[in-house]
């Protein structure tokens, strides 16, 4: 199975490292690129700002077409599940599996937890138009804490930066006009697979749950004891084992 891993906001494709190697074990052909802009040794690269979703969007086409496959299957994390949303909104998917994925226009993607975990960054003025990191604080409650309190240092020194705009899309798309994160749920045909962690801050379940409803070919599984860093967390083995239990099934 020929298959693209999509890394999420404040990663590169060494995030997904835990992923590949299980893929590539099981003997699919792995292709999982970086976006633009996204490496640890860029510090704060000022471009990266007013990258927009669909300039993603843009650039993983490309990578797709470069690679010649006609519809791979599609595995996203974070806003990469978004971004694969919008690949099979565009005939770019024959089934997405989608880790804690970021919603689409039309559900409200914030509350306490969300906005605790962005509290430095979303009311730093100008953010929209920066690229910017979580503090250490807003990492380690609503990314990290379902993993090893021991390793919170060693995976922030992990994250690189993101770009404003891109968090501005997601989290507030109802104040933009340009409505940058739609997606058209009609045309995702394919098979979806949501996988959650209960504990998820970040992106709480009542988000998730939204985004496997509008999906009407969509199956929706949570995992307890697990959050939203789920490639990396202790039992993660469990949560890959139900993703190829559903790849053999569609």
């Amino acid at each position: 199975m020929k298959i693209v891993l999509i890394h999420g906001m404040w990663s590169r494709a060494g995030t997904l490292d835990s992923l590949e190697e299980a893929l590539i074990k099981a003997g699919h052909e792995v292709l999982t690129p970086t976006l633009p802009y996204h490496s640890l040794d860029l510090e704060s690269p000022p471009e990266l700002g007013k990258y927009r979703l669909i300039d993603y969007v843009s650039f993983l086409k490309k990578e797709i077409q470069a690679k010649g496959w006609n519809k791979p299957t599609l595995i996203g994390h974070s806003m990469g599940g978004w971004l694969a949303q919008a690949l099979a909104a565009e005939g770019y998917a024959s089934r997405i599996v989608l880790f804690a994925p970021a919603a689409p226009k039309g559900i409200f993607p914030l509350g306490f937890s969300p906005l605790y975990t962005l509290l430095e960054v979303a009311f730093h003025w100008k953010f929209w138009a920066k690229p910017f990191r979580p503090t250490i604080r807003g990492a380690n409650f609503g990314l990290f804490n379902r993993l090893p309190k021991e390793k919170w240092s060693e995976y922030y020194k992990l994250l690189n930066y993101e770009s404003g705009r891109a968090l501005f899309e997601l989290a507030f798309w109802f104040f933009d006009p340009f409505s940058g994160n739609k997606v058209d749920e009609n045309k995702v045909n394919c098979p979806v697979l949501i996988l959650a962690g209960k504990d998820d801050r970040i992106i709480p379940n009542r988000v998730t749950k939204a985004i496997a409803r509008k999906y009407e070919n969509s199956e929706y599984v949570v995992f307890p004891n697990h959050a939203h860093w789920l490639l990396d967390e202790p039992g993660k083995e469990k949560i890959f084992e139900t993703m190829f239990e559903w790849l053999k099934r569609n």
